[in-house]
């Protein structure tokens, strides 16, 4: 019975190990893996992981959305995409789910123009102030990849 339980404790820290760390951006630090700039903007920082859990971090959603269609990292061995919440600066939420505004009035550091909320509230409440277009990720990979 003992060594079921070391048996069945093994197996489970081991899976746990192989799941791939949330990324952490040291801003004003990290250079971003794209353009090479220094991330110094809490509210339009992006990483990602790959499947082997190697972290890379960008200044801007369009940084990280070029320097995957360049093929530097081949989509495919993506296995996570995070942006920080605009309304939450220095917060990584995943890109995937994340609601987006694209718009003049988001000045991110590439000139994407696009941010990040983690919820609809805050995404509202953004837009009321001024000119944007609400997107979801398929969107945002659609007009920064142009």
């Amino acid at each position: 019975m003992m060594r079921m339980s070391s048996f069945i404790l093994f197996i489970a820290l081991t899976l746990l190990s192989c799941t791939p760390a949330e990324p952490t951006i040291e801003f004003g630090k990290a250079e971003c893996a794209h353009c090479r700039m220094n991330v110094v903007d809490r509210q339009y920082g992006a990483a990602l992981v790959t499947e082997k859990g190697r972290q890379y971090v960008f200044d801007d959603v369009s940084c990280m959305v070029h320097f995957v269609a360049k093929g530097t990292v081949a989509e495919g061995q993506v296995s996570a995409w995070y942006v920080c919440d605009h309304s939450a600066p220095g917060t990584l939420i995943d890109a995937t789910t994340a609601l987006y505004l694209h718009g003049p009035a988001f000045r991110s550091p590439m000139r994407g123009d696009v941010a990040a909320f983690a919820g609809e509230q805050a995404r509202n409440t953004a837009a009321a102030q001024g000119d944007a277009e609400a997107m979801d990720w398929n969107a945002v990979r659609q007009l920064l990849a142009e």
